[in-house]
């Protein structure tokens, strides 16, 4: 897909599709995550079994494998379970694993509310920027913690302060017109709140709770590119909009590159916004 975001590619655009090229938007994210977990520093002989779930293009198991690709001795003792629903995303993994020989990886079509696995199967899970954006998020969580081993850890990410999400509430406030349905509010609620995050886990009797805030910047070639970038984010946040959501969608999308050039110019963009990294230990 070009830089150039098209009307039609808005309309038609399979999520492989859309997510083609955006992955530097999360993997900062993701890259903590790992870091936190303690995963690479605790490699050892014996065998770790690894879910990445709600995988996308797989942005967390990429970075796990470049982070050991010099540790084969250890490296081999990974296996990796890639986890995905949707059908077009499973297909870009599949490929990725072809071409990038991911040997130590298995691509499954994963629910991420019913896990068609074992209790106590995983020693690491991650999820990241996940949870918040399922039905049912607590019955996600609750079903990682289910099939993540005793003394296992779960990695977790949400939005603290998501700049996307921002710039495209402003986006809406200029539009002359829309639905009276509200557009949905930036996706986690509660989600946000690391406090909130903390009590959940412990509810769920998950231990050695830890949640840092990380601040990172999000890039694009230009104001096209950005725009394209949010395909995804834009359907979360009109979503309610129905039918009408086709047509004004669109036009969210013109007022994103109007503030982004008018803001920041024809060069490269740039926006600020800051993930929770959480990790806690299943007893």
């Amino acid at each position: 897909m070009s830089n150039k975001f098209t009307k039609e590619q808005w309309l038609t655009a399979t999520p492989s599709e859309f997510y083609l090229g955006t992955e530097e938007m999360t993997i900062p994210a993701g890259e903590q995550l790992i870091s936190q977990s303690g995963l690479i520093e605790g490699l050892t002989n014996e065998k770790k079994k690894v879910l990445d779930i709600g995988a996308g293009l797989g942005q967390v198991t990429s970075s796990i494998l470049n982070d050991t690709k010099n540790r084969k001795p250890t490296m081999s003792q990974l296996e990796i379970t890639v986890g995905e629903i949707d059908d077009s995303l499973l297909k870009e993994l599949n490929n990725r694993k072809e071409e990038r020989k991911w040997d130590l990886v298995k691509v499954e079509k994963t629910n991420a509310i019913s896990i068609n696995k074992p209790n106590d199967t995983f020693d690491f899970i991650y999820a990241n920027f996940l949870y918040f954006l399922l039905q049912d998020p607590i019955k996600g969580l609750r079903e990682s913690i289910r099939v993540l081993k005793s003394g296992g850890k779960l990695s977790f990410s949400t939005w603290s302060y998501s700049g996307p999400f921002h710039l495209i509430q402003h986006a809406i406030a200029l539009l002359p017109y829309y639905p009276l349905l509200p557009p949905s509010p930036t996706p986690g609620g509660q989600w946000t709140h690391p406090e909130y995050l903390r009590q959940i886990l412990q509810e769920e009797g998950m231990t050695e709770i830890e949640i840092n805030p990380y601040e990172f910047i999000q890039t694009a070639l230009n104001t096209e590119d950005m725009a394209r970038k949010m395909h995804h984010v834009v359907k979360i946040v009109t979503n309610s909009w129905g039918i009408e959501q086709q047509e004004l969608g669109w036009k969210v999308f013109e007022k994103i590159e109007e503030l982004l050039r008018r803001n920041q110019g024809d060069g490269e963009v740039k926006i600020t916004s800051v993930a929770l990294i959480i990790t806690a230990k299943k007893p």
